[in-house]
């Protein structure tokens, strides 16, 4: 379960970076969009980093739920209850800092994307599962 977690935690954390590079890449570029939300301008470079920093917020937000669920069973089943704190703290963070971002940024176009405070999660789970099974860790001999 471990390596799953991992897993998911890295995919996670890769999609979260393409949502936030491609939210930092239209401010950058100044991309404008249209009262439909299409790009104003349809070369491709636009085209991409908005796809991309759609996509990725669209993609982060269900993955990161995914991954405090399996991170909450992983660390319950092991009976870890520190790293089970962690976990939640780092998701009641993550919520909150998504609703304040949100609050923050439905107006204004900012080059930080509104997922950004979700990172949190996947971090607290990636450390989680690069930790040594407890069951499996060398004990010196009593001699």
């Amino acid at each position: 379960m471990q390596r799953a977690l991992l897993i998911l935690s890295i995919g996670t954390l890769l999609v979260l970076g393409a949502a936030v590079a491609g939210q930092a890449l239209v401010v950058m570029l100044g991309v404008t969009y249209t009262p439909s939300g299409q790009p104003a301008d349809l070369t491709p470079l636009p085209v991409i980093v908005s796809f991309l920093a759609g996509l990725g917020g669209i993609l982060s937000v269900p993955l990161c739920l995914a991954t405090f669920v399996l991170g909450l069973v992983a660390m319950l089943v092991r009976e870890q209850y520190g790293w089970v704190v962690a976990v939640v703290v780092s998701g009641v963070l993550g919520l909150v800092g998504l609703v304040g971002m949100a609050w923050v940024l439905l107006s204004a176009n900012s080059p930080v994307a509104f997922v950004t405070p979700l990172t949190l999660i996947p971090l607290v789970t990636v450390l989680y599962s690069q930790r040594p099974d407890p069951g499996t860790a060398r004990r010196p001999d009593a001699s």
